[in-house]
């Protein structure tokens, strides 16, 4: 059964309440925010391990910032995973952060749904770079 990666830009398109959000700016005390981009947490594994080496502390559940002097890393991060998904080496530059059950688990759905994942981590990226662009920093509204 393939598994389902989905990004969603709009909070209308949102069901229940399991997701990150990602918030362009500081978080100023409200969530589901209309420019915001949302991930379930399923998506999210695909790459979640990367914000978890970029931020110190990281936490899933809190509210976190990532500054725009942290974007050339996370984007490079997220430029190598989109490599390893694409060559089918997951986690061989990356992902120390993980168990390795974690790691098998997040593996086999991402090859349920290579392209899926692929599309999520493509629209992704360019999202950031686009704030790069903007010297806009990034609060990670975890759920």
């Amino acid at each position: 059964m393939q598994t389902p990666f989905n990004i969603y830009f709009h909070p209308n398109e949102l069901e229940g309440t399991a997701y990150i959000e990602f918030l362009p700016g500081n978080y100023l005390g409200k969530c589901w925010n209309e420019n915001s981009i949302f991930l379930d947490e399923n998506t999210f594994s695909i790459f979640e391990d990367v914000f978890e080496e970029i931020i110190e502390s990281y936490d899933h559940y809190a509210f976190q910032e990532l500054s725009e002097s942290k974007f050339d890393v996370l984007l490079q991060s997220l430029g190598i995973r989109l490599e390893e998904i694409r060559n089918d080496s997951l986690f061989s530059k990356s992902g120390k952060t993980l168990s390795l059950p974690e790691k098998e688990l997040i593996q086999k759905e991402i090859q349920s749904n290579k392209e899926g994942a692929i599309e999520v981590l493509e629209r992704f990226t360019l999202w950031i770079q686009e704030l790069k662009k903007q010297n806009i920093a990034l609060s990670i509204l975890g759920i």
